[in-house]
């Protein structure tokens, strides 16, 4: 299977396996999936203002990114 080069330099097969891995272990994938019912819960049911809804958004983008970085750290 030829490889999708992105400008960055990552493949999508890269991507996969990121993913895989990431998802392999039950407690992360349990953890993954927690927080994707609460954030959809807050999104799309709870009823807050829009900005509200914008911002705990960005705040779990953030906190997954910067939890990706301390885990990589050690």
């Amino acid at each position: 299977m030829e490889e999708v080069h992105t400008d960055k330099g990552l493949t999508i097969k890269k991507i996969s396996k990121a993913i895989y891995t990431c998802l392999s272990d039950w407690k992360n994938l349990l953890t993954h999936a927690i927080a994707g019912v609460v954030l959809v819960l807050v999104i799309f049911v709870v009823p807050l203002p829009v900005y509200i809804r914008i911002i705990v958004f960005i705040a779990v983008v953030l906190f997954n990114v910067w939890q990706g970085k301390l885990k990589k750290k050690g």
